[in-house]
């Protein structure tokens, strides 16, 4: 092969690959109706699960917020609790101690009241003289 028969081998394939590019594709008339079908279908189905996928993400990041908002009462709850347990202890321990007072003040009462009952079983000439059934000297109001 010579140089010539390359190069003229050369310019037809070029000539054909240029011919080639040049012509515009064939208008295709109805294709295949069933192909064009099925990928209408399978378009719808893709925004049918899109939609879907979207309502979800909806859904789950409002459950999100009620989880959060559970949380956060359920936090506030357990605080309130917590006051009130102290609360309640501070209140145990004052009627204790309240409970306590009255016990002693009761004993006194009754150690008292046995007090003046014994006075009263006394004979009547016991009484000293210094009693308040007697009036006081007069030189004692003077001062």
């Amino acid at each position: 092969m010579t140089r010539s028969h390359k190069a003229l081998g050369l310019v037809l394939v070029v000539l054909v690959g240029a011919w080639g590019c040049a012509k515009a594709p064939a208008p295709s008339g109805g294709g295949n109706p069933a192909l064009e079908a099925k990928a209408k279908r399978l378009d719808e189905d893709f925004r049918a699960a899109a939609a879907a996928r979207d309502q979800f993400r909806l859904r789950a990041l409002a459950a999100e917020e009620k989880v959060s908002a559970a949380e956060s009462r359920a936090i506030a709850l357990q605080a309130q609790l917590d006051e009130a347990r102290a609360s309640a202890s501070t209140v145990r321990a004052e009627r204790d101690q309240m409970a306590a007072q009255y016990e002693s003040f009761r004993t006194n009462i009754k150690s008292l009241l046995g007090q003046a009952e014994s006075s009263l079983n006394k004979p009547a000439g016991s009484l000293s003289p210094a009693s308040p059934a007697s009036p006081p000297p007069p030189s004692a109001l003077s001062n």
